[in-house]
Formats: structure tokens, sequence, C-alpha cells
């Protein structure tokens, strides 16, 4: 399925673990986004928030991840504001279904949940991004 072939194409927000895992691996998200024709990518000040808070945690290597992956986030467009959700996951999806996103996770389950909710989804599957 081609999610890009309209005229105007739709932004994809990026969610904490597909950014961890760009940060993770030798991975450029960018590059494979843009590969895809993708150049709208935002990431929610909630993500970045998470990943703050990851980046302060007990361990050392998920440390080292998350602030890479903030550094990752930061080159992409912020959504500031007031998000309606308890978790991190349910802010997603409700942004998403309200402001019509596409959502690039790495996040099993989110994925699952979001496509219940009939919200186009990008996800990795062997190295590569899929678009469901």
């Amino acid at each position: 399925m081609d999610l890009f072939s309209s005229e105007t194409p739709r932004a994809v927000l990026l969610d904490t673990n597909i950014l961890m895992y760009a940060a993770s691996r030798p991975y450029d998200i960018v590059y494979m986004l843009n590969k895809k024709g993708i150049t709208d990518v935002r990431v929610p000040i909630f993500v970045i928030n998470e990943l703050e808070w990851l980046s302060k945690g007990p361990g050392l290597k998920q440390t080292k991840f998350a602030k890479l992956a903030l550094e990752i986030a930061k080159s992409f467009r912020i959504l500031n504001g007031a998000f309606s959700g308890t978790t991190v996951d349910d802010k997603l999806l409700n942004l998403a279904k309200t402001d019509g996103y596409i959502v690039a996770t790495a996040d099993a389950p989110l994925r699952r949940r979001l496509t219940v909710e009939n919200i186009e989804v990008i996800y990795l599957k062997d190295g590569r991004l899929i678009m469901d």
C-alpha cells in the first residue's frame, strides 16, 4: 500500500521505540524515511520527555542510546501542547487519530493498537521500513 501517493503527503509521528532503535544500531532513520518519500516527520513533546527520562536511567547502555535518540528526535519538528491520554502510547494513538498522522514505531503492541484503530503505521521488519 502506498500511503504517500496523494498530492499532500501526511505527516509521520515517530515514537520512542523507533528512535531508540535508530540510536542503538547503525540505522539512519532520516535516510530510510526520505527513501520512502517521507519528509514531514514530527516528534511529540511527550516522546521527547520520555527519552529525557530514559536518558537519566540506571542502565548505562540504555542511557547512552536514549541520549542519542534524543539528539535524533530533536532534528525533527517537535509538536508541543497538551495531549490527551495517560501513557505515551495513549497520547500517540489519540494524536494520530485526532489529527490524521501516520505513526512510525518499532513497538509491536503499539502497532497492533494503532491497526485496530485504523491508524496507518510504518514499522520495522528486518531493518526495513514497512508501511501498513
